[in-house]
């Protein structure tokens, strides 16, 4: 195998990929066993897609007229459960990103931090997945093709912060929402 130097020179001087891209992200939502704990955002983003699944289907039983008033409280609770354990999660990949990139030299700051960007991928996604898998007549084929576009979109604008990110033409903002004492 020969060694070739304008490869080798081009990997010297670039700062190896922290920040996964978005495919690889929505990857980890489908196939969540495939997730391992190597990544912290990978692992981090499949917990926020089941706890993003089970918040979809409280919140559909939530509006189900036909259900009954203890459907609807069980729903509600889990809705909050899952809300308080998303909030978790957004925490530990900020926390992550906090020690990885620190305060950075960009002059534009992003608005979100990349928990909470990584969560609402999660929440778009899961909500396609319901909307799709629920999708029967031509209205409803419009709403899955519409969910599908918003997470085409949203992924596009993802992987244009985390290239902005790690070219340093933007940085994340530091600061967290703490979710408990620790």
């Amino acid at each position: 195998m020969q060694h070739d130097p304008v490869s080798a020179k081009h990997h010297q001087g670039h700062r190896r990929l922290k920040i996964p891209r978005a495919a690889t992200v929505v990857r980890a939502f489908s196939h969540p066993g495939e997730a391992g704990d190597r990544d912290v955002v990978i692992a981090v983003a499949a917990k926020l897609a089941a706890e993003h699944h089970m918040r979809a289907q409280a919140f559909q039983l939530i509006h189900d007229p036909h259900a009954d008033d203890h459907v609807m409280a069980a729903a509600a609770r889990t809705l909050a459960a899952r809300e308080t354990a998303c909030a978790v999660l957004i925490e530990q990949i900020d926390r992550w990103a906090a020690v990885e990139f620190g305060e950075a030299r960009a002059t534009v700051l992003n608005t979100e931090t990349l928990g909470q960007l990584v969560d609402r991928l999660a929440s778009v996604w899961a909500r396609s997945r319901l909307i799709t898998n629920n999708a029967t007549g031509p209205a409803a084929s419009t709403w899955a093709r519409l969910a599908l576009h918003q997470l085409g979109e949203l992924c596009t604008g993802f992987d244009d912060l985390v290239t902005d990110v790690e070219c340093g033409r933007r940085r994340l903002p530091v600061y967290q929402t703490p979710t408990g004492p620790t």
